[in-house]
């Protein structure tokens, strides 16, 4: 069954490769899969437990670098998705 995000605020675009995640109390990276961004966040596939709502990161992909608030994180197909949102200022 497909799940549905009527309840999305912004358009979606589809944009895929690794993003690193680092936050304070990690050791190293988390490593996660771009999934799609909008003009405020985006989603990704990951299997850590640290990735948690309200836990920030610094990002950085191929194309975007910044920091980021997990927003919602939910299993998906034996792993997790989670929402970002990006922080700015």
């Amino acid at each position: 069954m497909l799940q549905s995000f009527e309840h999305r605020s912004e358009p979606r675009t589809i944009c895929e490769g690794d993003v690193r995640l680092y936050a304070d109390g990690l050791s190293g990276e988390l490593m996660a899969r771009l999934l799609d961004v909008s003009n405020n966040g985006f989603r990704a596939m990951h299997s850590s437990p640290d990735v948690t709502p309200g836990r920030e990161f610094e990002f950085r992909h191929r194309f975007f670098v910044g920091r980021a608030r997990v927003v919602w994180t939910r299993p998906y197909a034996g792993s997790t998705q989670s929402g970002f949102q990006v922080l700015r200022g």
